[in-house]
């Protein structure tokens, strides 16, 4: 079968590289029509018009920039490219075999090149290929200084192969370098350098005699980072990199026997990453293992045959830790304490699973949670259009998640309330559908052990996120949940041998509630009904379909105007017949008056606690209703940098809020597909040790519950650099040519569809901003360049753009979403999407199989985390681009590394930075978490000036915050005690304070932002300034440049 992938790789390489023909006859300059795979004559610079490398580091608007750029014209376009690698002698005579391919363009007929000039112009240009082909003996080139092998008597003329061979214990490191020595006949004369330059270079080095490739050694790192090092040592011994480029990039074939038969030059590299596959190892494919995985099952089996099919799901785990145990006895000295290491945490992670069985057995209301929990999940998936497979099967490790932190939700004194669980697995895996389950099953514990009484109320789980991206689509699904776990409290949901206490039916209904800043959600009833049926941004009608019946909603104010309800009209829908109103809400105002069972939001939301003293009631405050037990923190690599250090800050905050009547903290769960070194994070953030789930195994193919699939096609890896070009050049003519090859002819329409729409990712909105104006405009001209270089094709309009940044409107959010999912034979398809990081998590489009990445994202996570927005479904395996800037040190490198760290991509991810305790963070926020708890907390604190009457209970509380800081970081406790008192004693003296917050009277706390527009100007200088949003790190100023004694503008 052909892979569509392939059909748009060769239509790319022929449009940039060339050619298409071996003597082909074009009537372009060779330099307009091919794009890279050129070596320029010596010292030819880019022309000033085409120099657009000026770095973004200065840009307000960066959402991640390389701080290295430098401008194209101050550098010379390549006139050299080549490889490094290492050789192993086995002989005396160890030879190299080096072929170097390459054209020259000569032209063909002349005409007048312009009026007056004298000088003529090609009509046309015919392509000569060339080679050469040399033998190199390494000792004796090991004894020159710098050998030079000129190429001309070999068949290549005006070039040379410039060699370097120096020795590294009981291996050669070896570096080859081609030069075009060209000289142009007319310095100036542009056709004279078109005829020197050497196009379609390539350089294949192959073992003669006496040698073989080895990998490259491998680097050091650092101390801090031993631990990390030696597990991915361990994970990735099989991973190596044979060779690395210079200006262009280096790739090998796959070891055969361990053996490489050769390296050459790429200037497309490729690698492909596997598909992970959550069926799990063979082990967990035998039948009685497999029996276990079905929701339906798990929810309707009689009591014995649950245990036992549960049994024999953890066995199933338990033989292949035993097979891996084994394998670890046999491995090298270097690996086999790691190893050991890996299978302790595999051991304990089986035990816990255990532990989570017996409950099941031990516990009815336990049992019968959890049997209603898959139920829920069942009837959830059933609303699916067109599900696949027909019903919910669990995959191993979503069960085996499941399992393992059943026993710490279920006891609140278990000590594994301690340590978050962090379910680690690549993206679009299925982790959301994990952490659902324990969510629905955490709802129906706590409505059972509760028999009726109002304690079962109230938000039982906190779900966070941190972008409004994720956050909405994850509302989305969360709402199919709430529906179905309502559906089966009402008792529409037969099970067998389940009967439903009789609490349930007029127990206070299960309902879903999202929790974000007003710019997406309006604040108040009023407020909301402004905007119903209005397009404004601000809107509370986040969700537009029934999750059942997928119609449309509809949303409406309250007949008295004291909420905003959704209802499905639907007459054949089961929700929408059988639950009037569905039990969700989006308006601040209804969130603290319903107090939802489940909270969606996002992480900067929870600064509310301190200002608002309704928040309390979310944590059961004031309420007869218990505190939340469960949270969930998703994409936990997301909270890190000066957002993740703030919220450490609250989490401070957040943790005692959180705490039982009895003091037993709430159970944190997450999950993250690129993270390192959590733990450090994870202790930092939640003051709670880490339990990473699935634990690594011996490989990085297989965790047990994971398994490097590769029947499946995977995500496939292109990078091109713009060495020698303008990066705008690159991008439009990259974006054209993969936009115009979706129209080939060879492809069939069920494989086109998935490569039609182009995601265009950036890394700051100044270049998003520069490339709309390109992919109207240059790129419209480049797909018909193009189309007529191929007769009788059609020329591809690609003008259905949509953006998806920050920029975007909450409220078109969900639209354009939609507008993704429409096939290209929609006329209401799309054909490019400009993205920022704002798709980098939580975009979930199955169709989508294109990206263009224009330069390396800041991190590695980053990077991983975008590019898996596309290629999630096997109709349309991923196709990603990567544009590398050659004008930034950091992309050539990855450039020219392309194909090595592809192959072991999540070994490089970066270990996040969360310092929740630093001077600079504590300086911010310290005491807004310490305020948050004492008016929360401390009764009879429902405003500051009452501080001086509850002395002893403020100190206590400030020595639990001093506690926790010792425990996270404790060099800097003193401080934070000092500063904390300080605090604390200017609270006691501004006596008679009667409001916590305000911004424009007296108060004892005002927004930092507000604060910092007043500046010296402030009337009310005892107020502590204070961040009214996590993302408020720092507040914004305007400047005003003055050149020559003249006004330059402003910027913000």
């Amino acid at each position: 079968m052909i892979d569509a992938r392939d059909t748009l790789l060769e239509r790319m390489k022929v449009d940039l590289i060339g050619p298409e023909a071996p003597d082909e006859r074009i009537s372009d300059r060779p330099t307009d029509r091919y794009l890279t795979g050129i070596l320029f004559p010596p010292r030819t610079t880019i022309s000033p018009e085409d120099d657009d490398e000026a770095s973004d580091a200065d840009d307000a608007d960066a959402v991640g920039t390389a701080l290295d750029g430098v401008k194209a014209a101050s550098a010379f376009r390549p006139s050299s490219a080549g490889l490094s690698f290492a050789v192993e002698p086995i002989g005396q005579a160890p030879r190299l075999r080096v072929r170097v391919d390459g054209a020259r363009y000569r032209p063909e007929g002349a005409a007048e090149e312009g009026s007056g000039s004298g000088r003529k112009r090609a009509q046309s240009w015919r392509r000569t290929p060339q080679f050469a082909e040399v033998s190199l003996d390494l000792i004796a080139l090991r004894e020159e200084p710098a050998p030079i092998i000129d190429l001309a008597s070999s068949g290549l003329a005006a070039a040379s192969l410039h060699c370097r061979i120096a020795p590294w214990g009981d291996i050669l490191l070896v570096t080859l370098a081609v030069t075009n020595d060209a000289k142009p006949a007319e310095a100036r004369s542009r056709a004279a350098n078109e005829e020197a330059a050497l196009f379609q270079f390539s350089m294949v080095v192959e073992c003669e005699d006496e040698c073989r490739f080895v990998p490259k050694p491998e680097r050091i790192g650092s101390a801090s980072d031993e631990d990390d090092a030696r597990a991915s040592a361990l994970l990735y011994r099989n991973v190596q990199q044979f060779a690395v480029g210079h200006t262009c990039s280096a790739m090998w074939d796959e070891p055969m026997e361990g053996k490489v038969h050769q390296v050459r030059t790429s200037w497309f590299p490729e690698s492909t990453v596997h598909v992970v596959s959550a069926e799990g190892d063979t082990e967990f494919k035998k039948a009685d293992a497999r029996l276990s995985l079905g929701a339906s099952w798990l929810a309707s089996e009689d009591d014995a045959g649950l245990f036992a099919g549960l049994k024999s799901f953890v066995d199933a785990y338990a033989h292949w830790i035993s097979r891996m145990e084994a394998a670890a006895l046999t491995m090298s000295e270097a690996h086999v304490g790691q190893a050991q290491r890996h299978m302790q945490r595999c051991r304990e992670a089986e035990q816990r699973m255990r532990a989570g069985i017996t409950l099941l057995e031990t516990s009815s209301d336990v049992l019968t949670a959890f049997r209603l929990a898959n139920a829920a999940l069942a009837l959830q998936y059933s609303w699916r259009i067109n599900p696949h497979p027909p019903e919910l099967v669990w995959r191993p490790f979503q069960l085996g998640f499941a399992l393992l932190c059943l026993e710490s939700i279920a006891n609140p004194e278990s000590s594994d309330r301690e340590t978050m669980d962090l379910l680690w697995f690549p993206t679009g895996g299925g982790k959301t559908e994990a952490y659902l389950l324990l969510t629905a099953f955490t709802i129906f514990l706590r409505r059972l052990r509760a028999k009726g009484n109002p304690s079962g109320a109230g938000v039982t789980t906190f779900m966070r996120y941190t972008l409004r991206l994720l956050t909405i689509q994850q509302f989305e699904r969360a709402a199919a949940l709430i529906c179905a776990c309502e559906m089966v409290r009402r008792g529409k949901v037969m099970l067998e041998g389940v009967n439903l206490p009789a609490h349930f039916a007029s127990d206070i209904p299960i309902s879903l509630g999202l929790w974000v800043g007003e710019g997406a959600t309006p604040n108040t009833v009023a407020d909301a009904e402004k905007v119903l049926g209005t397009d404004a941004e601000s809107s509370p009608s986040q969700l537009r379909s029934c999750p059942c019946c997928h119609e449309v909603l509809d949303w409406t104010i309250s007949a008295d105007r004291s909420r905003v309800e959704v209802r499905c009209l639907t007459k054949t829908c089961d929700v929408g017949q059988e639950v009037a109103l569905l039990p969700i809400w989006t308006v601040d105002e209804d969130v603290y008056r319903e107090r939802p069972t489940l909270l969606i939001g996002t992480v900067d939301k929870y600064a509310q606690i301190t200002r608002n003293q309704k928040t309390g009631c979310l944590f059961g405050i004031g309420t007869p209703a218990d505190a939340p037990e469960l949270v969930i923190q998703d994409e936990l690599h997301l909270i890190s940098g000066p957002l993740g250090s703030l919220a450490g800050l609250y989490e401070t905050a957040i943790d005692e809020l959180c705490r039982s009547g009895a003091g037993a903290r709430a159970k944190v769960i997450g999950s993250t597909a690129t993270i390192r070194r959590a733990e450090d994070q994870i202790k930092a953030l939640f003051d709670r040790g880490s339990f990473q789930f699935p634990p690594p195994g011996l490989d990085h193919t297989n965790s047990g519950f994971a398994i490097e699939d590769r029947e499946v096609p995977g995500r496939r890896y292109v990078g091109i650099s713009t060495v020698g070009r303008s990066a705008k050049f690159t991008q439009q003519a990259v974006a054209a040519s993969l936009l115009q090859a979706a129209t080939d002819q060879s492809l069939a329409a069920d494989k086109r569809d998935g490569y039609w729409t182009l995601v265009n990712y950036f890394n700051s909105l100044r270049e998003l901003g520069g490339a709309l104006v390109l992919m109207r405009d240059d790129v419209a001209r480049s797909i018909r360049d193009y189309k007529e270089r191929r007769p009788g094709e059609t020329e591809r309009d690609a003008g259905a753009q949509i953006e998806l940044t920050s920029r975007v409107r909450s409220s078109d959010i969900p639209r354009y979403l939609k507008d993704l999912e429409r096939e290209w034979n929609d006329p209401d398809h799309v054909d490019v999407v400009l993205a920022s990081n704002m798709i980098s998590v939580g975009m979930d489009v199955s169709r989508l199989g294109l990206m263009v990445v224009n330069g390396q994202p800041k991190t590695i996570a980053e990077y991983i985390q975008a590019t898996s927005r596309v290629g999630r479904s096997q109709k349309a395996p991923g196709l990603v681009i990567t544009l590398f800037n050659a004008a930034k040190s950091r992309d050539r490198s990855r450039y020219e590394t392309f194909a090595g760290w592809h192959r072991s991509l999540y070994r490089d991810v970066e270990a996040t930075s969360v310092t929740p305790f630093a001077p600079r963070a504590r300086d911010r926020a310290l005491h807004a978490p310490y305020v948050a708890m004492v008016r929360h907390l401390v009764a009879g604190m429902e405003n500051p000036g009452a501080i001086e009457h509850h002395q002893e209970e403020a100190e206590a509380l400030l020595d639990k915050v001093i506690a926790r800081i010792a425990r996270i970081d404790p060099i800097e406790a003193d401080a934070a005690r000092a500063q904390l008192n300080s605090f604390l004693d200017d609270w006691f003296d501004r006596q008679g304070l009667t409001d916590y917050w305000q911004d424009y009277s007296e108060a004892l706390l005002t927004s930092a932002e507000a604060a910092a527009e007043r500046g010296n100007r402030a009337r009310f200088a005892g107020q502590k300034p204070t961040p009214n949003s996590l993302r408020s790190v720092e507040a914004s100023a305007s400047y005003v440049l003055l050149e020559g004694g003249s006004d330059r503008g402003t910027r913000p």
